[in-house]
C-alpha cells in the first residue's frame, strides 16, 4: 500500500514538473504563436479608442518588429504597399487608425516552422480583418519571417502569399 502510494506520488510529481516545464519554458512555436496573437490584438482597435491608447498601442506594436523590416501587402482593397522600415509601418498603422472607425484583426490557421538556424522561423497564416462599415471581411494569406534576438522573436518580413484565383 505504501509502495503504491509512493509510486503514485512520484508519477504525480513528474506530471506536475512536466507541466511546469512547459509553462515556464514553452516551445518556440508556442512563443511565436502567442506573439503573433498579441500583434493582431495591438493592430486591432475599437471605435472609441482614445488618443493616448492609440499612440501607446502603436508604439508597443513597434517592439514586435526588427529594425530591418520588409513588409509587402497586397490585395484588391489593401492595394500594394511595401514598407522597408519599422517607422514607416508604424506611421501607416497610425494613419489607418485615423482613417477607419474600428478594425478587428485575427490571425487564423497559424503554422510555425523553425528554420535551419535555430534562431530563424517562418509562420504562414490567414489574416482576417473586419473593418467597421464594410460588410465583408478581408482575408489574406501571409507569411511572417521571424528571428530570435535576445530572447524575443522579432518579425523581419511580412509578405502576402500569392494564391490562385478562379
Amino acid at each position: 500500500m505504501k509502495r503504491a502510494l509512493r509510486q503514485l506520488s512520484l508519477v504525480l510529481l513528474l506530471a506536475v514538473g512536466a507541466w511546469l516545464w512547459t509553462v515556464f519554458f514553452p516551445r518556440p512555436e508556442v512563443v511565436i504563436q502567442r506573439r503573433l496573437a498579441k500583434v493582431a490584438q495591438l493592430v486591432s482597435f475599437a471605435p472609441k479608442e482614445g488618443n493616448i491608447a492609440r499612440v501607446a498601442n502603436v508604439q508597443r506594436l513597434g517592439g514586435y518588429f526588427a529594425d530591418g523590416l520588409e513588409v509587402q501587402l497586397g490585395d484588391a482593397r489593401l492595394k500594394d504597399h511595401t514598407f522597408t522600415r519599422r517607422e514607416e509601418l508604424l506611421q501607416a498603422c497610425m494613419a489607418a487608425r485615423q482613417a477607419v472607425a474600428a478594425l478587428q484583426v485575427r490571425f487564423v490557421d497559424v503554422q510555425v516552422k523553425l528554420g535551419a538556424p535555430a534562431d530563424h522561423a517562418a509562420a504562414e497564416l490567414t489574416l482576417e480583418a473586419n473593418v467597421a462599415g464594410e460588410a465583408d471581411p478581408i482575408y489574406q494569406q501571409l507569411r511572417f519571417d521571424l528571428v530570435n534576438t535576445n530572447g524575443d522573436w522579432l518579425i523581419t518580413r511580412i509578405a502576402a502569399v500569392k494564391t490562385l484565383t478562379p
